[in-house]
């Protein structure tokens, strides 16, 4: 694959995001340092690491989101203000997979769980009205 200027920005900004950006986002961020890219360009390119296994989507209500590929992890997703946080847990990821080995005629690449809840953010503006 070849690595564009644009694609090496995008995943550069998604290495440093905290947080699972949208495309929307993306492309703000990235038009800071490359001020011509268009949200088309963005979008195409988002598409395409994905294919290319490179970045992660996750879709929280309808609404794509992005992260950089790293290894096999899970999430935790508020309802109430759709703030996406990571879970590394091995033994949960193994869980997963002895599950998936189980369903037959399925050879597991991956798994992923998502969890939903409120956060402690919105749980304590919750308590504090």
């Amino acid at each position: 694959m070849v690595l564009t200027n644009q694609r090496h920005e995008i995943l550069g900004y998604l290495k440093r995001a905290r947080r699972h950006p949208t495309a929307d986002q993306v492309y703000r961020e990235v038009k800071k340092k490359l001020p011509r890219i268009s949200k088309a360009t963005v979008y195409n390119n988002l598409r395409h690491l994905v294919e290319k296994d490179l970045v992660e989507e996750v879709n929280v209500n309808g609404v794509a989101r992005f992260e950089y590929r790293r290894n096999d992890h899970h999430h935790m997703v508020c309802t109430n203000c759709g703030r996406i946080d990571d879970i590394e847990n091995e033994e949960l990821s193994r869980l997963m997979n002895y599950i998936g080995s189980e369903i037959e005629g399925y050879e597991i690449e991956r798994s992923a769980t998502t969890f939903y809840g409120i956060c402690r953010d919105c749980k304590n503006e919750r308590g504090s009205q």
